[in-house]
């Protein structure tokens, strides 16, 4: 069964944008959580929870090494 965890959560879609292209580089999947309509309610109440990125739980100690998060 495949698990997802979470690497990091950030304000802006854009901001997790950068981040999961800079993974997909690395050759690591990852998918953006948030609850704006796939992008189509870019307001920040939109972002009261955070824009999650989420990658599969074997490529996190990866992942949180490539975008510096400890």
């Amino acid at each position: 069964m495949l698990k997802l965890v979470t690497v990091g959560i950030f304000s802006s879609r854009m901001e997790a944008e950068v981040v999961k292209g800079l993974l997909e580089t690395r050759g690591i999947k990852s998918i953006i959580m948030a609850d704006d309509a796939g992008g189509m309610r870019p307001f920040p109440i939109a972002y009261v929870q955070g824009v999650e990125l989420k990658v599969m739980e074997e490529d996190l100690e990866k992942a949180k090494e490539i975008i510096g998060n400890k």
